[in-house]
């Protein structure tokens, strides 16, 4: 029992601030001036164009960042077909298991440069608290997949699926468009490898 609270505990408390965070966001934020919400110097017009240019870059940075935890998240659905006498299935399943681990890993490398820059240069405003909270719920999920192969106990994969789940809850407030396209590609995906394993599983019935 207490090596079960141990392992369920540090993922609650996680959630539990990220929640508070989203609803400072939503229901704090509204109540603030916007110039109490501006940490930095407002910047000179002729930084305008730069300031704005740096922006996109970053914000980009979050956008791969974001595809970069759908590749993580398409291998939850991907690893049950292990089985699969699919070929192609065999093929990205051995590709999957080593690749979603460096996707995960980047995912929170791009969020920590996107999100430090968005804090120092930008102003304080909604999708910073909602960015923090995905962080955090990012950096959980990853110390758990690092202990997934090297604490034996089966509710690991439990947290770690459920933070994952929360963490992409937390990605569509925070990211909007660029999430759900994401959340749109990794459906396509699992659309995709089920119907290469069922033609495959009917072409075997049929021989």
């Amino acid at each position: 029992m207490k090596n079960l609270k141990s392992i369920f505990f540090p993922a609650i408390l996680v959630t539990a601030a990220s929640i508070i965070l989203i609803l400072y966001s939503f229901f704090g934020v509204a109540h603030q001036g916007p110039n109490s919400m501006n940490i930095g110097s407002p910047p000179q017009t002729m930084e305008l164009g730069g300031q704005k240019g740096r922006e996109g870059v970053f914000r980009t940075i979050g956008t791969i960042a974001i595809f970069c935890g759908a590749v993580s998240y398409a291998w939850l659905q991907l690893k049950k077909k292990r089985r699969s006498s699919s070929s192609v299935i065999q093929f990205l399943v051995k590709w999957f298991d080593k690749l979603h681990q460096f996707a995960g890993y980047a995912a929170i490398f791009l969020i920590t440069i996107h999100g430090f820059y968005f804090l120092v240069q930008a102003a304080v405003k909604r999708e910073t608290y909602t960015g923090i909270a995905a962080f955090a719920l990012l950096l959980s999920l990853g110390g758990y997949g690092f202990l997934i192969r090297r604490v034996p106990n089966k509710y690991m994969r439990k947290v770690h699926f459920l933070l994952t789940t929360a963490f992409a809850v937390v990605a569509l407030i925070h990211a909007g468009g660029s999430a759900i396209a994401a959340v749109l590609s990794i459906i396509a995906f699992w659309v995709l490898i089920r119907l290469i394993d069922r033609k495959t599983k009917k072409q075997q019935t049929r021989s």
